[in-house]
Formats: C-alpha cells, structure tokens, sequence
C-alpha cells in the first residue's frame, strides 16, 4: 500500500517556563488526544493517522506575547490544519488579528477573553469575563452573603472580570464594600486586604488569572481575619497540585470538573482502562471536549485544509460535553465561536479548609451536596 502522510495538529502551550517537557503535556495533553485518534481510527471516523506538534514557549503575564505569535507561525509554517492553545487571553487577543487576517488556519483556545474570537479563533474557555461573575455572585449570594470586598488582578483579564462583577453584584443586590488592584504575579497581600478588612464585609472575591490568589490567605491570617472566599476559574489552580490545593484552603470557585457528569466519568474509565491512572480533574476533561471537537472537524473538513477545518468546526452540533454538569453540549456555528452549550457548564468547587481535598459547591442554579462517585 502506498503510504499515507499524517494529519498535523498543533499545540500551542504559552503558560509556564516554555523549557523542556511538562507533566501536563505528557500525563494529560498528549494522552488525551492520541486516545481520542485511537477511538476515532478503530470506529474508522479517521481514515489517516495525526501527528501532534507542540510548542510550548514562555507568554504574558511572566514573559511575553512575541514568542507566542512566533510559535503559532512555527506551528502554520509545519503544516498544521488546526490549533489548540494558546491557553492564556494576555496573549490570545493580541495575536488574534493576526491568526485571522494572515495565517488562515483555526485555533480552539481556553483563554476566557471575548475579545480574541473571530473567523479562525474559536473559544472553549474555562468560562469568561463576561459569564464567570454572574455565577460567582450569584453562589456567594446563595451562601447568605450580602457584602463583598473585590480582590483584581491589575491586568487586562482582571479588569474584564471586575466590570462584569460589578454589574452582577448590583443587578442582585449584593453591596461592594471595597475594591482593590493586586499585582497579576505573586506578592504580600497584608496592605491589600487590610483596606477591605476596614469595611469588614461578608466574603472577598478574586478575580484574574490566579497568581494573584497567592499569599491570600496568608494575609488573612495574619489579620486573623476568615471572611467567606471565592474565586472564579482561578480556582482551577486547586486541582494541579498539593501547593495551590494548600494555598486555597477553604476557597470557593469556578471549575468545570462534576463527578455527576456521566460522559467524563466514561472517559475517565476509558483513560485509565487505556494508561493505568486516572487524573479526576478539570483538565483531562477539557482537554477531551477539545480534542473531540478539533479532530471530529478534521475528520469531516471537505476540503482537507484549514479553511475546511474551520467550516468543519462550524457545523458541530449538540455533542454531549465531558465538562460541566450533567447535560452540557458542545457546538460551533457560522457566527458562534463560544462552544459551551447549557447554563451549567461551569459549577462552582470548594476546596476544604484543611486542603485535603476538594468538593462540589453548587451551580448557577444553587447549591449542591458534595458528592461522591458511585
């Protein structure tokens, strides 16, 4: 048989030192997609075998956008017919105009910016600016809080967030009592909440990209001061390792892992059935509602090129989400680029105060008993 070239797909990883390899590409990334290409070869949905080529280089906030915009034309110039990353909106807005108006090639970002989406940028975020306050506000109203003191990170992401948060707290009636920038990098926190401390609210809430969140509660400590916490998918942090889970004791925030959600629990099986371990958070699930959707648009681009990829992507349609709670649905269109489907496609996680672990809160639609698989 003649031989047949592989499919090339790009990774586009801009969080982090940019040197070397990482776990979350070898244990997670990589794993997912290449389990996903296995699946889809075996129901013969994918008649040419993938190839992944990943760039992981150091972007905004520690390092800058340059390198990112240089690595997606790396990943063009290689071939690539789609894009997943970059992963952080500091860097994916400002290369969107590019990626649209030159390269002509999709990409499926997680980076919660709205300002990025457009003909070739397509948006699986871990929610957004626009959508992530509303549901913060509203949980922590449910928890009987009426006051609050905002926490945001003095960034592009952070101001987004803190306009949303604002209207959300006044259309529900939930007083600011204190607003107050914190670097986007990590930094003492005493000065800061002291100023909100001064108005003694309810709870405080953080809002940015997450470094922000570090030494939170060691400021508070310090002031021996323990209002109610809550973040939005900066929390996501908690799940990556025993340092952020210790960090966010006691926090309560965004996330999109719900061991109610019967298609992740089937993926999970399938993941550690395939790879012998099963990593029950957020990011494997994300990474799989991704993967489904890039490599289910390259399998059905007619033609075979990025453009085709990209009309691909807008005809997929009410595939059920690993991510979320039960019944979230995934979906592109001709004028749709956000591809989260349900009103739950985010629920909020609390991180107990010992850090030991970390349990459902609720949803935008209340709260919900922690909950244990089956």
């Amino acid at each position: 048989m003649r031989e047949v070239d592989p499919i090339r797909v790009g990774l586009l990883i801009d969080f982090g030192d940019g040197e070397g390899s990482s776990p979350m590409l070898e244990k997670i990334l990589l794993p997912t997609f290449r389990l996903i290409v296995e699946e889809m070869r075996a129901a013969k949905e994918l008649d040419r075998d993938i190839e992944f080529v990943v760039e992981q280089v150091k972007g905004l906030p520690e390092g800058a956008v340059k390198p990112v915009q240089d690595a997606f034309d790396r990943l063009v110039d290689a071939g690539c017919l789609a894009i997943f990353g970059p992963y952080v909106s500091e860097n994916a807005a400002p290369i969107s105009e590019h990626i649209n108006a030159v390269a002509k090639v999709p990409i499926v970002s997680i980076a919660g910016t709205e300002t990025m989406l457009g003909e070739y940028v397509f948006g699986l975020p871990a929610g957004s600016m626009e959508e992530e306050p509303i549901i913060m506000a509203q949980i922590a109203q449910y928890d009987g809080c009426r006051t609050i003191g905002i926490l945001y990170e003095d960034s592009l992401i952070g101001e987004e967030y803190l306009r949303t948060l604002r209207h959300a707290c006044q259309k529900i009636g939930l007083q600011v009592t204190g607003e107050i920038a914190v670097p986007q990098v990590e930094a003492d926190k005493v000065d800061d909440l002291k100023v909100l401390y001064a108005n003694r609210p309810d709870a405080i809430m953080h809002v940015g990209m997450g470094l922000g969140l570090l030494r939170v509660n060691a400021g508070l400590k310090e002031l021996a001061w323990s209002p109610r916490r809550y973040s939005t998918t900066a929390f996501e942090f908690a799940a990556t390792s025993e340092t952020w889970r210790k960090e966010l004791a006691g926090w309560i925030g965004l996330d999109q892992y719900d061991e109610r959600n019967t298609v992740g629990r089937d993926f999970f099986d399938r993941f550690e059935a395939r790879y012998g371990y099963r990593p029950n958070f957020f990011f494997p699930l994300l990474a799989n509602d991704a993967g489904r959707m890039i490599l289910t648009a390259i399998a059905t681009a007619r033609p075979l090129t990025g453009k085709g990829v990209k009309n691909a992507l807008e005809r997929i349609k009410m595939m059920p989400a690993s991510t979320g709670a039960p019944g979230t649905r995934l979906r592109f269109g001709k004028f749709i680029r956000n591809g989260w489907f349900g009103s739950e496609f985010l629920v909020a996680r609390r991180v107990l105060d010992d850090g030991s672990a970390i349990v459902m809160h609720g949803t935008l639609e209340g709260l919900v008993p922690s909950y244990v698989e089956p």
